[in-house]
């Protein structure tokens, strides 16, 4: 377990190491200028002062990204699910949810937040809009793509729908649905932070906004480089529950 643990997290530790020291050195080494790229100790120092303001933010922004997680991601899978049993809403529907994911979020964002109002809940609808249509297109994917010979066995054995949906169905569809939500609980980060962009008064996407526009630059870059950090243990949480629901698929044979 250790050693496999090393193996997995060694190799991006190392490059992270080497990263920061040499953007440090070359911060120093160039006389680069803090507002132009701040140097990893410079960004400490702006997380450390202000590390109750921006934790604060981060919880904001974090409970934005994961509500709207939970209602895209529902949303997209009663989507899929439809468009998988039916081709005539597939065909119908499919054309212009794909057309209303191009349009940027930095777009549509105002929109919602004319509707939804100015507080929290309009950079939740952000949010989830921004991160219903992956999971949407791989549920759809994953229930069509179930074994024909599998299926003969529950016709055979007079399974009901419900039961082929749930024993055999949804189990299949399961690699492509945990797709779906590794894609969604990234975009549902940039979702919150680009509705913040528009129009909010807390959360990493205001600190990043008035950060630029005070030229603080340190203090931006460490906001910036906490919503990547939420984004990665987001991202982890739904790995590690794909390695709990579908232990079974070839993806997770640590030997592949």
């Amino acid at each position: 377990m250790v050693l496999r643990l090393v193996e997995e997290a060694g190799p991006p530790i190392v490059v992270l190491v080497v990263l920061i020291a040499f953007w440090e050195w070359a911060c120093h080494a160039f006389g680069i200028k803090t507002y132009v790229l701040p140097a990893p100790s410079s960004i400490l120092g702006a997380f450390i002062k202000g590390s109750n303001t921006l934790l604060y933010h981060a919880g904001i922004t974090a409970f934005e990204a994961m509500a709207g997680f939970v209602i895209g991601s529902a949303l997209g899978a009663l989507i899929g699910t439809a468009f998988a049993y039916s081709r005539f809403l597939a065909r119908g529907f499919l054309p212009y949810i794909i057309a209303a994911n191009t349009i940027p979020v930095v777009a549509i964002a105002p929109i919602i937040i004319i509707w939804f109002g100015h507080g929290i809940g309009s950079k939740i609808a952000v949010t989830a809009f921004l991160s219903f249509f992956p999971l949407a297109l791989n549920m759809m994917k994953g229930l069509q793509s179930y074994d024909r010979v599998v299926m003969d066995v529950f016709h055979i054995a007079a399974a009901t729908p419900t039961q082929a949906f749930f024993k055999m169905r949804l189990p299949s569809a399961l690699p492509y649905v945990f797709v779906g939500l590794k894609l969604n609980v990234t975009f549902s980060v940039i979702g919150a932070i680009v509705a913040e962009f528009v129009q909010a008064d807390r959360g990493l996407g205001f600190v990043i906004m008035t950060s630029y526009r005070s030229m603080a630059m340190p203090r931006l870059w460490a906001a910036m480089l906490l919503s990547a950090l939420m984004g990665i243990v987001f991202f982890l949480i739904v790995a590690a529950l794909e390695r709990v629901f579908v232990p079974w698929h070839a993806s997770m044979d640590p030997g592949r």
